[in-house]
């Protein structure tokens, strides 16, 4: 990426923020700590044992609420997937998660940690098909933009766990996603 790229999509990034701000007014930007977002992105492995694997589709929807201005909790549930020349993952995420925001109007970002319970699946030529659960944890970065009731957000986080398909396998990987919800 050149630096007149980088610079443009800074000041694209800037122009847009300050009509996000300008947009909503502050009392009602700051309401609303309770949301339900519903995201897709892509999952790429990159543990020694999946990283032949190519990048799969990433889905999530997710319930949270925040008990302060800044802390609150996260419910998850998705899917993600990768695959190469017959050999499919699949897997099934059942996750809890703290997030810590910055309660700024309209644009909030936060960081989230978090694990749950990773349903595994893998599908090997001639192999068959091999199913594990395995708990696992992950963290990352987002940020959600508000628009009135209408969050839109962009997530990127690593998660690492372990199933076990006859050895153990990690599934380590970079999942992101963008995503769109509702706030109230």
């Amino acid at each position: 990426m050149t630096v007149v790229t980088r610079r443009l999509g800074f000041a694209v990034a800037l122009i847009f923020a300050v009509i996000l701000t300008l947009a909503v007014p502050a009392r009602e930007a700051a309401a609303g700590d309770s949301y339900v977002l519903v995201k897709g992105g892509v999952y790429s492995p990159n543990a020694n044992e999946v990283d032949q694997l190519n990048e799969g589709f990433a889905g999530e929807i997710a319930v949270g609420s925040y008990f302060w201005s800044i802390v609150g909790l996260e419910l998850g549930g998705g899917y993600f997937e990768a695959s190469q020349g017959g050999v499919d993952l699949t897997v099934y995420p059942l996750t809890l998660a703290a997030k810590v925001r910055i309660p700024i109007p309209v644009i909030k970002p936060y960081a989230i940690i978090g694990g749950g319970a990773y349903f595994a699946d893998l599908e090997t030529p001639g192999g068959g098909s091999k199913s594990d659960t395995a708990y696992g944890y992950f963290g990352g970065v987002g940020v959600d933009f508000k628009l009135a009731f209408l969050l839109i957000n962009i997530e990127a986080k690593y998660l690492v766990a372990q199933p076990n398909f006859g050895v153990d396998t990690n599934i380590d990987g970079y999942v992101g996603t963008v995503g769109v919800g509702l706030e109230f």
